[in-house]
């Protein structure tokens, strides 16, 4: 319930009145209280390292950490970082959209990391950043990371575009979307234009599309090599299981090659 209200449209003209140290810790404080009746070693949230006795129903089958608030897909981004990057080792300028609570407060304590988040709205950006235009130089970003944004942008292809301008040859970057797989072609259409109508045909009042197989293609249009990483199929049930991982959930990596030359 409290999820499903946190993706309405009240919520986010709500959240616009609430100044940004008083969120973080109304936040803070709500995980605090809410995951102390959640202690337990039987599962384990990757994104703030700590077990909990199971993860909090309200956040679709694979569930949301009670202590964090990450989701299954958060929680799957974070272990893929660890076990298959150098996010976790080299000197590295990240570039964090649109930053989740939980991966947030881990990425930005990281002694290697030139941490930088970004977001037109959200109270945990510390740069307000059009994806669409965005204000760094060209391959100046090692890695860039955004999960579940581009949905929400009108003009994704010119958003996907700017985030491969930026990205160094040598970086890499994970842009994860919420997909159909049974859909062969995103489904996209300027006249639904309402709250109501976003709501009912894309699943949320701020979606401007639904992704299918072809989404990889997209990304490969503005530039990207695209590797798409089962990661998450290479997982032994009981870590599906403790980490709350949906198996099915793909990592698209994007690579910028070296130009010719």
């Amino acid at each position: 319930m409290i999820r499903w209200f946190m993706n309405t449209k009240k919520w986010y003209i709500i959240k616009k009145f609430i100044p940004n140290f008083m969120y973080s810790h109304l936040l803070n404080s709500y995980y605090v209280l809410r995951s102390a009746s959640y202690q337990g070693n039987k599962v384990y949230c990757t994104c703030c390292n700590k077990g909990y006795k199971a993860f909090y129903p309200d956040n679709g089958p694979f569930g949301e950490c009670p202590g964090c608030g990450s989701s299954a897909r958060h929680r799957l981004v974070s272990l893929y970082l660890e076990r298959k990057t150098n996010f976790f080792k080299d000197n590295l300028r990240v570039l964090h959209i649109a930053p989740e609570h939980g991966t947030y407060k881990k990425f930005r304590k990281l002694g290697n990391l030139e941490y930088l988040s970004a977001d037109l709205n959200s109270v945990r950006a510390k740069i307000k950043m059009d994806i669409t235009n965005i204000q760094f130089e060209d391959n100046s970003i090692d890695v860039s990371l955004s999960s579940h944004v581009l949905e929400h942008i009108d003009d994704d292809k010119k958003a996907m575009k700017e985030l491969y301008r930026i990205q160094k040859p040598s970086g890499w970057s994970i842009h994860q979307v919420p997909m159909d797989k049974r859909r062969k072609h995103t489904f996209e259409d300027k006249d639904i234009n309402t709250d109501e109508e976003r709501a009912k045909i894309y699943g949320h009042h701020d979606h401007k599309r639904v992704y299918g197989a072809d989404y990889p293609k997209r990304l490969e249009e503005a530039g990207f090599k695209v590797i798409c990483d089962g990661f998450a199929k290479s997982l032994s049930e009981h870590e599906l299981l403790g980490f709350g991982i949906n198996k099915e959930e793909t990592i698209y990596l994007c690579i910028k090659e070296q130009a010719p030359g």
